[in-house]
């Protein structure tokens, strides 16, 4: 509450990206959300979901001889609050007190952009009783459980949890509790660690009814010498054996059945061979093959939504403009889109395929080992899709 330099303001005027519409109403301003209210329309943007927030000030002109000039309400209504959101929001508020239009900018800015998490609402929430406290808590023991994982009889008795990264100094961008194949000592995956970029090696993301499972790691540091861990390979090839009754893999049955997707364009992986990483060498690894994805890295995807985003704020503009002109065929916003080059739709598209490729092979019981560079960003797409 000590950033919220005005909580209300009243006559507040609002318009929206694709509606020339201009409301007026209140605005709340909370400590989770912006909430903007006129008749019908309720407006609620939480904090978290602003992509940016800019501040136009009235300009000053030759005959100001003062600052009170700025002030004044016609004057006020030149300045605004230009407020993009990441769900391809953008709203436009004005007021006829520019103080008041400042004070909530400020306040806007203090809420949107926080230090830390702890700082978030949902962390700086405290609840007064302790059943609700104790209703937020995750069980990674129960989580696995729930799946199934360790239970005797069940698909995943072949799995067991390992918190051989209770301290994380196994890998630092992991979990304490980990899921593994059963007959992987935590000596194997040391070894095997070292072999995956970041430590990242294989564990389980998802344990399906049929007994196939979905696994994420990092790539592997193949590099130029073609370099191969006995402890990896075992590792994967422990996992494929999990959904057999023996536990045991099959010499001949459905040996290629099994995917490790590389969720990277093919010419990235081969690239990384030169600073010591790249993808498996799949003549180590004959209980499954390789597919590779083509979806670009976090970077690429961001630059595509931004100039799309970017691409429909310019068609917006252009909307009103030509309304404003009396043109009863103002440019279209798919123009405006198309015209950009961003190919957004085509990286969905790469994702979405990938996430088919997934699902079909876990549905047929085959397991699955996601990867990208190093695993965090589209391999987290993909599994969590």
């Amino acid at each position: 509450m000590d950033h919220i330099r005005v909580s209300k303001v009243e006559q507040m005027r609002l318009v929206r990206s694709g509606n020339n519409t201009e409301y007026v109403g209140t605005l709340h301003l909370t400590t989770h959300h912006m909430i903007f209210s006129a008749g019908d329309l309720e407006l609620w943007i939480p904090y978290p979901m602003i992509h940016s927030a800019v501040l136009v000030r009235p300009p000053r002109r030759d005959s100001d001889d003062n600052i009170q000039a700025v002030y004044t309400e016609e004057r006020a209504l030149e300045g605004s609050i230009r407020i993009r959101c990441h769900h391809f929001l953008f709203v436009t508020l004005r007021c006829t007190d520019i103080r008041r239009l400042y004070d909530v900018f400020a306040t806007v800015k203090h809420l949107a952009c926080v230090g830390s998490l702890e700082q978030l609402y949902a962390f700086d929430y405290r609840s007064d009783t302790a059943d609700d406290a104790k209703a937020v808590e995750y069980d990674a023991h129960a989580e696995f459980r729930r799946m199934g994982v360790g239970v005797a009889g069940g698909v995943g008795q072949h799995w067991r949890v390992s918190e051989i990264n209770r301290e994380f100094q196994l890998c630092a961008t992991y979990p304490p509790v980990v899921a593994i194949p059963a007959r992987i000592s935590d000596t194997t995956l040391t070894y095997a660690a070292r072999y995956r970029s970041k430590a990242r090696l294989p564990v389980l993301s998802y344990l399906h009814p049929n007994g196939a499972s979905m696994t994420r790691s990092s790539q592997p540091m193949v590099g130029l010498k073609q370099a191969r861990s006995v402890q990896d390979e075992k590792l994967v090839e422990a996992i494929v054996a999990t959904s057999e009754p023996t536990g045991m893999v099959p010499r001949f049955r459905n040996e290629r059945n099994n995917i490790i997707i590389d969720a990277r364009p093919t010419t990235n992986a081969v690239v990384n061979r030169a600073i010591g990483a790249g993808s498996e060498n799949m003549d180590h690894y004959r209980q499954c093959r390789k597919v590779y994805l083509g979806i670009d890295n976090i970077h690429v995807m961001r630059d595509a939504l931004n100039r799309l985003a970017d691409a429909a704020v310019d068609a917006d503009n252009v909307s009103a403009t030509a309304s404003d002109l009396g043109n009863a065929e103002p440019a279209g916003m798919m123009a405006r889109i198309q015209s950009s080059r961003s190919s957004w739709l085509s990286h969905l598209q790469n994702i979405l395929v990938g996430v088919k490729t997934i699902v079909e092979a876990i549905d047929a019981g085959h397991h699955v080992l996601v990867h990208c560079s190093d695993g965090w960003d589209r391999t987290a797409q993909l599994t969590s899709l």
